[in-house]
């Protein structure tokens, strides 16, 4: 009895297995055609599951979100800060990944818009600062935080053009509104998406940032 219910067990597993492999190698199948690079998906540890829910708003990606000035060429860094820990408000994970320039100057950098898209939230979050948030067509949303200030003045409901100037790097947030300077400047990049359980299900920035990494805005300024 106990040999069968162990060879049963490792049926059960051997079954678990092969369907692991065979949702993976869909999974990398459909990025394969969508023309998405795995490298940064698979660096970043990001689920097979996960990795699927790009795919709809691959497409509308057009810009890395910060500019440089055309006198010079600038550098942008950042990591995978997925989940790290975070604190203010409470013990949380960050639900993004943070960009800082060679430049460690509030208002210096121009933040472009990504994607096309429609704005879906703009003003100050104690959390975020200065913020906006955009939907593109294929269902992402972008929100980008902490900026110093907007190009202009921005109303829910309008459209947006990939490349268009939404605001500047700053260090905005974390109290109340017009609170800075609690954190070097730096523009935080948060994506979201819907899905059947989730209205807002986070996604990790990375590997978009990877594959905007060299398309880069020149302003004149």
């Amino acid at each position: 009895m106990g040999r069968c219910l162990l060879f049963l067990w490792l049926l059960l597993f051997a079954d678990a297995l092969l369907l692991g492999n065979l949702e993976e190698k869909t999974s990398l199948g459909v990025l394969r055609e969508a023309g998405i690079p795995q490298e940064s998906f698979q660096e970043a540890g990001i689920s097979s599951e996960d990795a699927l829910l790009y795919v709809e708003f691959w497409e509308d990606l057009e810009y890395f979100p910060l500019a440089f000035p055309c006198s010079r060429k600038e550098e942008f860094f950042f990591e995978n800060g997925w989940h790290d820990k975070r604190n203010y408000g409470g013990e949380r994970l960050h639900e993004g990944c943070d960009i800082f320039g060679s430049q460690s100057i509030s208002g210096y950098y121009p933040v472009v818009s990504i994607t096309d898209g429609v704005v879906e939230q703009v003003g100050w979050l104690p959390l975020g600062g200065w913020r906006i948030g955009i939907r593109s067509s294929g269902g992402g949303y972008f929100y980008y935080a902490h900026l110093s200030s907007y190009g202009r003045k921005f109303t829910e409901g309008e459209k947006i053009n990939a490349g268009e100037l939404l605001g500047f790097l700053g260090d905005s947030g974390y109290g109340t509104e017009g609170t800075t300077g609690k954190f070097p400047p730096h523009l935080h990049l948060g994506i979201y998406v819907r899905t059947e359980k989730e209205e807002e299900y986070a996604l990790n920035p990375y590997p978009v940032l990877k594959f905007l990494q060299e398309k880069q805005k020149i302003f004149f300024y």
